[in-house]
């Protein structure tokens, strides 16, 4: 699933519309931090404005969010393990002043924005 997917599917007070929570998880580590599912909504729902630690941040939320539903991460393990050596102890917006720099995370960015959107890996889901 993409980002969209998933930003409009969450926990309670997330979800848009008639939307369940179909989140597989109720948290999630992103570099060192452990982050609630509503603060991981909350970063979903935060723009990127230039700091690449946000861009990053929602397609890596994506990409563990589609891997605990059962997608095969091969694909992208490598780089899953990867941004979260990146993101190390930075505090991800709006619960912090994280920030990366866009040309320091663009290529995990897209590598991860490839997986979720179903280049690589085991495609696209059809919802």
């Amino acid at each position: 699933y993409t980002q969209g997917y998933w930003k409009t599917h969450g926990p309670v007070g997330c979800a848009t519309g008639n939307n369940t929570d179909m989140w597989p998880v109720t948290s999630l580590v992103l570099g060192n931090v452990t982050y609630t599912d509503l603060e991981l909504c909350a970063i979903l729902n935060q723009q990127a404005g230039g700091n690449g630690l946000i861009s990053l941040a929602h397609q890596l939320i994506t990409a563990k969010l589609n891997i605990e539903n059962g997608s095969d991460g091969s694909a992208i393990a490598t780089d899953v393990v990867a941004a979260d050596a990146l993101i190390g102890d930075l505090v991800v917006p709006p619960g912090g002043s994280g920030y990366l720099s866009p040309d320091a995370t663009s290529g995990l960015t897209t590598s991860l924005t490839n997986y979720n959107e179903g280049g690589t890996g085991p495609g696209h889901c059809n919802e």
